[in-house]
């Protein structure tokens, strides 16, 4: 892409990864030194079952070496049997996750299998757990921290809302976005991560492996412990390694979503969150997403034609909440505060006409039509991770 000098501002990338060390070894020393005083050897019983859930968005090779370290140590402390179970994710951009001849990870279906309910949080969700996990005395999950627009992050609670939760509880912790807005710097005023961390309290002790990836596909550090106090520190993590300080907001934000959420557009547009903290208010976001896979999920095309206007979306899902309707709702919301342009493969039939977004063609083209909507001396912050990168605007 073409920037001008004059226009230029600052380009935002993952920093160079520190000299980390081996994932195997990462791992190993996590187990050794654990966040708190509760080491998973404090949670075995001997001749126990065990049960081991992973997210899939922790790459295969990484999650099959955690699976394998955790198997051992579980077998020298006693337990009968391990279990593993792989979550699935119901909107993944990716092709869906079916476990390698060298995976022993059997997939968790929100839509099938037999859930119990072992409860109901604070905010009306009925909590309904894959019944075979449940019945593990030994509860472990391997997830990763990153940004979500929904739960703030990903990783820790979410193993086990949504990981392991029915489609009827899922729709209904994803329905308390319509009373409180997720922001992904904090961890505070989010209800659907509050729910999700109710959820795994009912669900009992779950010990957590938590990564913190270093945005050039390795692995920048790596936590265990309890849940919820293991996935605290992971975030501090993140935060640190991936949200870089700047002085001011700018007028135009060029944010890419990266190879994986940019293959549709359902997903790309979630990283929109992540340059709200970079942006000025009424300014100009630039998505960059090819979308080699389409609109994605038919719900959120579906919304998008039905429902023009923010209000009647919003009244139709209050209603009849479905998943899906609130990523349109998400979008709907931030283009009534700034002007969206997306550079993408998608014809303007559905970029323009159905989700009200600018299209362009090419990043450079994109940045002049933004420069001359907010005038020849505005600023561009590039973002070349949007699905990594949470900027925070420091003032000096």
């Amino acid at each position: 892409m073409r920037v001008s000098d004059d226009n230029f501002y600052r380009i935002l990338e993952p920093a160079k990864p520190p000299n980390s060390k081996d994932p195997t070894v990462q791992v190993s020393e996590a187990l050794e030194n654990p966040v708190g005083e509760v080491s998973l050897e404090d949670m075995v019983k001997p001749g126990g079952l065990a049960g081991i859930i992973v997210d899939p968005i922790v790459p295969s090779e990484i999650r099959r070496m955690a699976v394998q370290i955790l198997t051992s140590r579980l077998n020298t402390a006693g337990v009968n049997e391990t279990r593993v179970f792989l979550r699935k994710r119901l909107s993944s951009p990716t092709s869906p996750q079916v476990p390698s001849v060298e995976d022993p990870f059997r997939v968790l279906d929100p839509t099938t299998g037999i859930y119990t309910e072992i409860g109901k949080t604070s905010f009306g969700t009925s909590v309904n757990v894959e019944q075979e996990l449940m019945s593990c005395g030994i509860r472990i999950s391997i997830g990763m921290v990153l940004p979500h627009f929904a739960s703030g992050f990903t990783g820790g609670p979410e193993l086990v809302l949504p990981g392991a939760s029915s489609i009827q509880t899922i729709t209904k912790n994803r329905s308390l976005l319509m009373k409180s807005p997720s922001t992904p710097l904090t961890l505070t005023d989010n209800h659907v991560l509050s729910d999700s961390l109710e959820a795994y309290k009912l669900a009992g002790p779950f010990y957590s492996i938590c990564f913190v990836p270093d945005g050039l596909g390795g692995i920048h550090s790596t936590f265990s412990g309890e849940m919820e106090s293991t996935y605290r520190q992971a975030v501090s993590r993140y935060l640190q390694a991936h949200s870089p300080k700047i002085d001011r907001r700018s007028d135009i934000v060029l944010i890419s979503a990266g190879r994986v959420l940019g293959m549709d557009l359902y997903h790309a547009v979630r990283v929109l969150s992540n340059a709200l903290r970079a942006v000025k208010n009424g300014g100009t976001i630039i998505l960059v997403a090819e979308c080699s896979k389409g609109v994605g999920d038919s719900s959120f095309l579906d919304y998008a034609k039905r429902f023009r206007e923010r209000k009647d979306l919003a009244n139709e899902l209050r209603y009849r909440f479905k998943l899906g309707g609130h990523v349109n709702l998400f979008l709907q919301d931030i283009l009534e505060k700034y002007r969206v342009q997306v550079v993408s493969v998608l014809p303007d039939l559905y970029t323009r006409d159905s989700f009200q977004l600018k299209p362009s063609r090419t990043a450079s083209e994109a940045i002049q039509k933004a420069v001359r909507a907010e005038g020849r001396d505005s600023k561009i912050i590039i973002i070349s991770r949007g699905d990594l990168t949470l900027p925070a605007v420091e003032l000096v």
